[in-house]
This record gives C-alpha cells, sequence and structure tokens, in this order.
C-alpha cells in the first residue's frame, strides 16, 4: 500500500512541475482566438443557409 502512495505522490509532483512549464494564452490572443471562431461560425452559417435555399429551390422545380 505504502508503494502505491509513494507511486501518487511522485506522479503529482511531476503533474505539478508540468503545470509550472505552462505557457498560458494571453488576453489577447483569447480574443483573438475567440474573433476568430464567432466569424467562422456566423460565415459557416450563412453559407449552409445558402446551400439549403438553392436546394429548397430546386426541389420546389423539379416536384412540381
Amino acid at each position: 500500500m505504502m508503494e502505491k502512495i509513494e507511486k501518487l505522490k511522485s506522479f503529482l509532483q511531476d503533474v505539478y512541475q508540468e503545470t509550472r512549464r505552462i505557457t498560458w494564452p494571453t488576453a489577447r490572443e483569447i480574443a483573438g482566438a475567440t474573433g476568430v471562431v464567432i466569424f467562422t461560425t456566423i460565415a459557416m452559417s450563412c453559407l449552409l443557409a445558402v446551400y439549403d435555399w438553392v436546394v429548397s429551390m430546386t426541389l420546389k422545380v423539379v416536384l412540381r
């Protein structure tokens, strides 16, 4: 049992040391990435809406 506790302790120390090495993004980088995601989401939804409209109109013409 003590061996497992020592392994766990060693693991947690390694995790702590690794988290100290992380380079966190700045607020400006996060804002930029968020902007890209929002823009891409809006652009893709508009594109899909146009495709949907085109397919809908095509089906209406074909099925008349």
